[in-house]
């Protein structure tokens, strides 16, 4: 048996280190609208949470691939376990793996030259990819309604907040921020402040879906350890631990 690592411990890790994130990125916003200077700025583009593969994109995707991993071990554990919520944890660890690599190669922004054939992209809809995510978004809480129900409600209200927060920075903050860069551009201050708001959000939202999924695999006492067993792990409930 490994000694014990506790769930408050990661998620002090992970606060720091988005902390830092975000106060460089907004020292990097002061820097490119405050001073004008083109030097400057493309160090800062190294910051920015507008920008993309640079600092706030390498966190933000170790986030999505904490969560995958994550969500696939508990998915483990439950097919040890025969549990009959397996599938949906597995699928989970599936769609995250997905959104990681999406975060690598923003898969997502393609859709915006495919959906403007469908909707009018200007406004609220200036990044027409937000359609069909508010429908993935329903499609998934249906799906998964009686999954959530079967959870504790610790657990439950965890991944719900989890949702909430991420979907209210991915597609709330980025509806607004498409109504601003279709009526005054990207390259000024009041842009750059509602990226970070988004980038934040879906940042804040993984962080408490990697605490709630976590917390599955820990179980009551909130801290995680890892033992060699000559069997499977027995997992006969989705909150049951390693």
């Amino acid at each position: 048996m490994t000694p014990g690592i506790r769930l408050s411990q990661v998620d002090a890790i992970l606060g720091r280190g988005f902390l830092i994130v975000l106060l460089l990125s907004l020292a990097g916003s002061a820097l490119t609208y405050g001073t004008g200077n083109a030097m400057l700025h493309r160090i800062a583009g190294l910051l920015l949470f507008e920008e993309e593969g640079n600092l706030p994109t390498l966190f933000n995707f170790a986030l999505l691939a904490a969560n995958m991993a994550a969500l696939g071990m508990v998915a483990l554990f439950a097919f040890g376990g025969r549990s009959r919520w397996r599938w949906h944890w597995l699928f989970l660890s599936g769609f995250f793996l997905l959104m990681t690599y999406d975060e690598a190669a923003q898969v997502h922004e393609r859709l915006n030259g495919v959906m403007a054939r469908v909707v009018e992209a200007d406004g609220y809809l200036g990044f027409a990819w937000v359609v069909p995510a508010l429908a993935l978004v329903v499609v998934l809480g249906v799906a998964f309604s009686r999954f959530l129900l079967a959870l504790p409600r610790r657990s439950a209200g965890l991944f719900l907040l989890a949702g909430a927060i991420f979907v209210g920075g991915a597609v709330g903050v980025e509806m607004l921020g498409a109504d601003h860069w279709t009526r005054h551009g990207w390259d000024n201050a009041a842009y750059s402040l509602l990226a970070t708001l988004e980038e934040s959000l879906e940042m804040t939202g993984l962080m408490v879906l990697l605490h709630a999924t976590l917390g599955v695999l820990a179980g009551p006492g909130g801290v995680l350890r890892f033992a060699i067993r000559g069997g499977p792990p027995d997992l006969r409930e989705p909150d049951g631990a390693a």
